[in-house]
């Protein structure tokens, strides 16, 4: 007789799904034992990829990250001599209409996607047989590295790390996007402190056409939401802000709240056990975050934080041993829209147009262009409302904070970047100073930085 087991396997770049099936006992077994292999390896062999040059212009570098059916690659713009990560799909998965249609869509999401906690996307194609997208380069590691080697975090970095993160949960959520795989190999961590969503592999739009198969739930067994196991179609951002309840648990105490043996030993925890207390594994939290996870990781959706703001002003509610009273770190709380999270700046930097507008340079790395709408393209800073003429490029202009300088680059926009009247060069790093006048396309900005 057939039983009923669990088994996981991997969806691009290493996103889950977990499938209940029929399978010989035989099979249970080893699946339970843990040597259940789930059959042909979509692995990307990247010894054979490497120095590989993709679309006669991303030439692989090094390997940065492997799932079981796409690698991520570091990868070098020979036009330009950018970095980025590029992540491509196996040639056995890009076989597969439904994979390859599912790698296709994350690209299109990441293009609706545009905010400054979010990975940004550049480019999609297809080069003898391999399928691959092209992202910004962060430099830096997964927020699981950072467990992993240092342990748990302190607890104002962690509640900044996490109000970062739900700044991208928000991104995503304002497009109508829900992840459905948040977790902490999916927050990367820039050695600037700044956090990014990526691998939207899994993740889903109210438009889109559902391709998950029956009998499957998306998802990571340590991060799933109960409802999200119960029909993966269904969850939303409410599911997705569990999953980052779970993150922060993590960041806390080093431990994941419901851990167990087996995948299926743990996703029954998620449905069925007592929330945890953050506070018996770390005392000095208190009775505050307790309260806090057991709202934030409530079974029911409905008892849980519903929005993105909700969730980062309860997070910010909560006490923080070590920290000076009524502090204040002047970080933008407005998650609506694309979010301006940003690690406690020093200055505040802004851009003032003729017209007195004045656009605030809220994180440390963001694109000033025109939005797309037709596209569903919008760059952090958007000038379409002062440029009817549609002069500004949609990446027209990277802004950056490196060292306490600001950086302003020309991303080969077709009005080139002028600074001071001098048009700079594309991919060129500028530096600029307060009262400097800036020309995008047919729009003067005025850069300015204010000490806080």
């Amino acid at each position: 007789m057939p039983v009923v087991a669990l088994a996981e396997t991997h969806c691009t770049g290493g996103a889950s799904v977990i499938e209940w099936r029929r399978m010989r006992p035989t099979n249970a077994h080893r699946l339970a034992r843990g040597r259940w292999s789930g059959g042909v390896d979509f692995g990307v062999r990247g010894e054979q990829m490497i120095g590989r040059v993709l679309k006669n212009r991303y030439k692989l570098i090094d390997e940065r990250g492997r799932g079981s059916m796409a690698t991520v690659y570091i990868g070098r713009d020979i036009e330009t001599n950018r970095l980025y990560a590029v992540k491509a799909l196996s040639r056995e998965a890009a076989a597969d209409s439904e994979l390859a249609e599912r790698f296709q869509r994350e690209f299109e999401l990441l293009t609706r996607i545009s905010g400054p906690h979010v990975v940004g996307p550049v480019d999609f194609g297809e080069d003898r047989g391999c399928l691959f997208i092209v992202m910004d380069y962060v430099d830096g590691h997964t927020l699981k590295h950072a467990i992993l080697t240092g342990g748990q975090f302190a607890i104002r970095r962690a509640v900044d790390v996490i109000e970062q993160s739900a700044a991208g949960v928000a991104t995503a959520s304002a497009q109508g996007v829900t992840h459905r795989d948040i977790k902490p190999q999916n927050l990367l961590l820039s050695v600037d402190g700044v956090v990014k969503l990526t691998d939207f592999g899994l993740a889903r739009s109210h438009e889109s056409r559902d391709i998950t198969i029956t009998g499957f739930f998306v998802g990571t067994p340590f991060y799933v939401a109960p409802e999200q196991v119960e029909n993966s179609r269904r969850a939303d951002t409410r599911a997705d802000l569990y999953s980052l309840a779970c993150v922060f648990f993590e960041l806390l105490t080093a431990r994941v709240p419901y851990d167990g043996e087996h995948a299926w030993d743990v996703v029954m925890q998620h449905l069925n056990a007592p929330i945890p207390s953050a506070s018996a594994l770390r005392p000095e939290l208190g009775s505050a975050y307790d309260e806090f996870f057991r709202r934030a990781l409530a079974k029911r959706a409905d008892d849980r934080f519903q929005t993105p703001q909700a969730f980062v002003e309860a997070v910010d509610a909560l006490p923080q041993p070590g920290a000076v009273a009524g502090r204040s770190d002047e970080r933008p709380r407005a998650l609506t829209g694309a979010p301006k999270v940003v690690s406690a700046p020093l200055a505040a930097a802004a851009l003032v147009a003729s017209t007195g507008q004045v656009f605030i340079l809220s994180a440390p790395d963001m694109v000033v262009g025109r939005s797309d709408p037709q596209r569903g393209y919008k760059p952090d800073v958007d000038l379409l409302p002062l440029d009817p003429a549609q002069t500004v490029s949609r990446r027209h202009a990277r802004f950056s904070r490196q060292d306490g300088r600001y950086i302003v680059e020309d991303l080969n926009a077709f009005n080139r970047t002028r600074v001071n009247g001098t048009p700079i060069t594309p991919h060129q790093d500028v530096e600029i100073h307060d009262g400097d006048m800036l020309r995008l396309g047919n729009i003067d900005l005025r850069f300015e930085t204010r000490q806080r």
